[in-house]
This record gives structure tokens, sequence and C-alpha cells, in this order.
């Protein structure tokens, strides 16, 4: 079993009231990774992760220090659903959950298509696939994508690329088209500030802030957010600010 893998990582939650100063942080599931969370419109926050256990993207329910396990999500009707790893929740003006993920995962040499796809549910755990968001050339190592609504209508897609990060815009939200790299960090979060503007978070030996004015064509570094260790653990990544909850989830290992 690999050392560094998911198998030895746990999620953690902190509060925030302004997305940068986070406290309180506590451990909430053990062997999990890659966590990204939503509060859903009845008020409860959903955490999906991959279980590095057992395998595939999971689901938990967040309540008071703790998280309830709820089991594998659906996709299509498949719970075991191969090749699906770092979920991004965002909850839709009409309660429904939107999952970006990677998809294609596996072994050298076995997997013919990748790309970040997008699903969608009305309960948070079992979705339905919308389609291919993102198409990722074969000689590329893309993953961690996260979505953001904009006021215009418009969306905006982070792309992981190692220690880069990749931009993609899309008038729907459903298909984007690649506009922009930037070298600033990778496992990109995106966000909305309390004033409007643009924020996003990116790994690069800690959890950094960056922030934007021009609908993200370009960023300012703004501050560290979580530095190493935490709970006596010395990475610190995959960071998700929870909208409406107060919450800042990510990963240690």
């Amino acid at each position: 079993m690999d050392p560094s893998g998911p198998y030895y990582h746990q999620v953690v939650v902190g509060q925030t009231i302004d997305g940068l100063t986070i406290s309180g942080s506590r451990q909430v599931l053990d062997h999990a990774s890659v966590p990204d969370a939503v509060r859903r419109a009845d008020g409860s926050v959903f955490i999906y992760y991959v279980n590095g256990a057992r395998g595939y993207v999971w689901v938990a329910r967040l309540e008071r220090d703790s998280a309830r396990v709820l089991g594998q999500i659906t996709v299509d009707g498949i719970a075991n659903a191969a090749g699906i790893v770092d979920p991004d929740a965002t909850l839709l003006p009409d309660g429904r959950v939107r999952l970006v993920y990677y998809w294609g995962f596996g072994p050298p040499n076995t997997v013919t298509t990748k790309a970040m796809c997008i699903a969608e549910s009305s309960d948070g755990i079992n979705f339905t696939t919308k389609g291919l968001a993102f198409t990722i050339a074969g000689s590329e190592t893309l993953t961690d994508p996260s979505l953001l609504a904009l006021a215009d209508g418009t969306w905006l897609m982070a792309i992981s690329n190692g220690q880069k990060t990749i931009m993609a815009r899309s008038a729907d939200g459903l298909t984007f088209t690649r506009e922009a790299t930037f070298s600033i960090g990778g496992v990109p979060e995106l966000a909305l500030a309390a004033d409007g503007a643009l924020r996003m978070y990116v790994c690069r030996g800690s959890i950094q802030a960056y922030r934007s004015t021009d609908a993200g064509r370009s960023w300012t570094f703004e501050q560290i957010v979580v530095s190493p260790p935490i709970n006596g653990r010395n990475i610190v990544c995959d960071p998700s600010l929870v909208p409406g909850a107060n919450l800042f989830v990510f990963k240690t290992g």
C-alpha cells in the first residue's frame, strides 16, 4: 500500500468567518482524502471524499465534531463507479448538488479517456451524469477540479496541473474551454469573497489564498490560510470552503 496514498490521509474541518482565518480544526474522517463539502438546502453539510480504505467516492454528513458516513455515491445507478475521483460539490439554486470530478483514474496504459465530468443529484447521494465538461489530452496529468458560478451566469473551473492551476470558462456551466495557466500552486478551490471578489485557494506546502477582481483572469496573493503541522500532520492540502456554513474542510497526511 502506498505510504503516501489516501489510506494515510484524514479529513479535517475548521471554522471560518472570513475565509482566511481558520480556527478549531478537528479531524472528522480517517483513511479519507480529497475532500470537498457543500451545505445543502436543508442545512445539512455533506462531505464528499475518496475512501482510502475501500476505494471510490463516498459521502458523509457532518454532525458537530464528527461525520456520519452515509456510504458510496451512485452515478447513473452504479455504486462502485470505477474511475471517479477528486469530487467537488456545488449547491445549485434549485437545491440540487452539482458534482464535478476527474474520470479516468486507473493503472497506466489502461485508460482511454480522461475528463472532468459533471453529475447532479437531488438527494446528494444518487447522481445522474450531465456530460464531459473538460476533456484531458492523453499526455496531461490534470486532477482536482473546482467549480464556481459567477454573478453574470457564467462559470469557472480551476484544475490542478501539479504545482500549476489551469483556468477554464463556460457559458452554461456544463462545457468548459481552457483559458489560462497560473504558476501559483495546485489542487485549487474556487470561492466567492464577502465583497464579491473571487478567491482561489491553492496548495504549495501550505494552503494559500489568492484574490481576483477581474472574474478570474488574474490573481493576487492574499495570505497563507493553513500551515502545517495540523494535529501532528505535516501535509495540508485539498481545501474546500463551504458557502453558507462558515466551515473550511481540508486534508491532512
